[in-house]
Order: structure tokens, then sequence, then C-alpha cells
């Protein structure tokens, strides 16, 4: 694939993993793909590593943001079979409380598919909001 659309491959799975789509996520990932998530996986249950499969039932999944996620980009950076992605996120819980976040991701491409995936982001800011009631 081109850097063009390896480019738009990243921001389709962005979007796709923001509305829960699991269809969409899964069709644009590779096989044996990877997705990595800062983070300690005993303090924060999101983070580490996980397989193509645990991903994608996740993504399959129903959203737990009304509507799902709302997604703001920033820069993005390719170059060879990577792409970086800065964004934002913004979801509403049902209970009304908003979550928002800053990412950053790197992507690599293998065969014309998304074969790892690197998410980093707030992890504090994201286990507090969680951890409230």
């Amino acid at each position: 694939m081109s850097v063009e659309a390896n480019k738009r491959a990243a921001i389709a799975l962005l979007e796709a993993s923001g509305k829960h789509d699991g269809a969409a996520f899964a069709a644009l990932m590779h096989p044996e793909a990877t997705y990595w998530t800062l983070g300690k996986p005993h303090l924060f249950d999101y983070c580490g590593e996980k397989t193509r499969d645990e991903i994608c039932a996740y993504m399959a999944t129903p959203s737990i943001f009304v509507g799902g996620v709302e997604t703001t980009f920033g820069d993005i950076t390719a170059e060879g079979d990577r792409v970086a992605v800065e964004c934002q996120t913004r979801g509403v819980l049902p209970d009304g409380r908003v979550y928002t976040n800053m990412y950053h991701y790197l992507f690599t491409f293998r065969d014309g598919k998304v074969f790892r995936i690197k998410e980093y982001l707030d992890t504090q800011s994201a286990a507090e909001f969680f951890s409230r009631k």
C-alpha cells in the first residue's frame, strides 16, 4: 500500500474503534496483528499487549459511550510502512460524565493491513476517570 493508503487505513481503524464497529475494525487488521497500550495491566486492565482476536472481540462489543467516541485528528505523519497519528477523543457515559483524552498512535502495516498498533495515552487520567463512580 502507498503511504497515503496507510494513512487512510489508520484513520478508518480509529473511526471504527470509536464506534465499536467490530466488522470494519477486523477488516483492517492483519491476521497476525497485535495491539499494545501504554501502561501497567495490573493497574489498568486496558493496558498491555492484546492479540488480534482479543482486540477485535472487544471492538465487537457495544461502546460504553452514548453514540460512541468522537475523535478529533491532529498531526498525521507517515513514512514507509508506519503511520503516526495524534488525536483527541470525547465520549459521554450514560450518567452524563464526559471523558476526554489525548492519544498518540503508531501503526505498522504489513500486506496492506494494520499489523501493529502502539497506543500512547494519559493513563493516569483514564484510570482516575474510570475509577470514579
